[in-house]
């Protein structure tokens, strides 16, 4: 069940609990004092909440009633996989959601879920007010209004490391520290959510550019075989691949794997199982049994001296000093992370 601790807090003098029906939804009405409804479940906790956003976290094992899916939503979210799974969204392909990704919906949009690994569902998200993401994007990007009502037009895309990263520190400074003013809370979530629109949009527009597959029966085929390819990379990151290898795996050849795959998930084969072995890394580096060296080859880098390099050229700073931040995360290093100009996913 939801922590109701939990739910009690808000940044609303005066205003009182959410109120929650017997299998965890808010009751229709309850958060109009709030600005917007958030539809929570059973298995999601709700950090803080303000009249322009929400901050939660969604934990849901393989064989919880709720994994199956959900929806539709009251209102717009942008959720940070920690795990990977199977996404079937109501609008758009089936899609594999790893750590590499974010999942964004607006409202009315629903999806069923498959499992890739036994790890369920393990996400943070951030509940955004319909009209503050509107306004966002038509900030960030005016000409994506196809005036459809919908700000996305897909419902998974590539996140960038630094971004992810950020995102990180954010939902670890807001569980840490409960001094966090609602002023802070805003518009250090508002800078998140206009970095995911920003990249979202980017990589719509990449998509867009590059020449549709006129034969409906190959284009399908290719995308299959690329979700594949991301839950083999997925459930064995730290496994050394060869593009034969894989290609072998997906039933295709390799040059076409390595031509398509980059086309289509904004990633390079290496850099995706690269980046999904940095942002496993995290948690590992949080957890004061794991040292630099042993998490180095249990992800399988070749040692600690390349995992060191390879962390800061992608977040900027090294293990160790991350490690040291995780006790006393703070906003300001969430900035200093949305500063940087980094535009590309990963290579």
């Amino acid at each position: 069940m939801i922590d109701t601790a939990c739910l009690a807090r808000s940044d609303n003098p005066g205003v009182g609990q959410t109120r929650l029906d017997a299998g965890g939804a808010s009751l229709p009405g309850t958060n109009e004092s709030l600005g917007f409804d958030i539809n929570l479940t059973s298995v999601e906790r709700l950090l803080r909440r303000t009249p322009l956003i929400g901050v939660g976290e969604y934990r849901c094992p393989i064989d919880h009633p709720q994994f199956a899916g959900g929806g539709p939503q009251k209102c717009p979210y942008i959720a940070f996989s920690r795990s990977s799974v199977r996404l079937i969204p109501s609008r758009g392909p089936p899609q594999v959601c790893t750590p590499n990704t974010v999942n964004v919906y607006d409202v009315g949009d629903g999806y069923e879920r498959h499992p890739v690994s036994k790890e369920g569902v393990i996400c943070d998200w951030i509940a955004v007010a319909p009209e503050l993401l509107r306004e966002i994007a038509d900030h960030v990007s005016p000409a994506a209004n196809d005036g459809s009502g919908f700000v996305f037009s897909r419902a998974v895309a590539p996140i960038a490391s630094r971004t992810f990263l950020a995102q990180r520190t954010f939902f670890t400074s807001v569980q840490q520290d409960r001094t966090i003013s609602q002023l802070e809370i805003e518009e250090y979530a508002i800078r998140i959510v206009e970095r995911v629109v920003e990249e979202t949009a980017r990589f719509s527009r990449t998509l867009a550019s590059n020449r549709a597959e006129s034969n409906r029966a190959v284009a399908a085929r290719r995308r299959e075989m690329i979700e594949e390819t991301k839950c083999i990379l997925a459930r064995e990151y730290w496994n050394q691949f060869s593009v034969a290898e894989l290609a072998r795996r997906v039933h295709c050849s390799p040059g076409y794997l390595s031509r398509s795959f980059s086309k289509v998930s904004g990633f390079t084969l290496h850099g995706y199982q690269q980046q999904l072995r940095l942002r496993a890394s995290l948690q590992l580096l949080c957890e004061s049994r794991h040292n630099g060296a042993g998490i180095a080859l249990q992800l399988g880098f070749a040692n600690h001296s390349h995992f060191s390099d390879v962390f800061k050229a992608k977040f900027g700073i090294t293990p160790t000093q991350f490690a040291q931040s995780c006790s006393a995360a703070s906003l300001e290093a969430m900035n200093l992370l949305l500063d940087a100009d980094e535009r590309e996913p990963g290579e």
